[in-house]
């Protein structure tokens, strides 16, 4: 079931546009990590999102959510600083998650 802050885009909103996904080679490595994530900061279910290796912490911010309040949910969920991060990147924050458990990046 979708949360009630996400709606469906019409579908005659995007006719005759073509797109092309970000590879997701890289998510797709940690994707344990990755549902757990997403779970766990954003209170999405698999199947509720879609991610990339391009994917950032900033396509997640705005209306009632920012930057700072996201670094601060990763330290208390995972006991790890990610705001070193500029870009955001979800697989960096991925990659340094594993790190943090595992001693190795991957």
């Amino acid at each position: 079931m979708m949360s009630d802050h996400w709606k469906p885009v019409p579908n005659d909103q995007f006719k005759g546009m073509k797109f092309e996904l970000a590879p997701t080679n890289g998510v797709d490595l940690f994707w344990e990590i990755a549902e757990d994530f997403m779970q766990r900061i954003f209170d999405l279910a698999p199947g509720e999102y879609l991610i990339t290796d391009e994917s950032s912490l900033h396509d997640f911010t705005g209306f009632d959510v920012e930057i700072e309040d996201l670094h601060q949910q990763i330290r208390d969920a995972y006991d790890l600083d990610v705001s070193d991060i500029d870009s955001g990147n979800l697989f960096e924050v991925f990659q340094r998650i594993h790190h943090g458990r595992y001693g190795s990046p991957g």
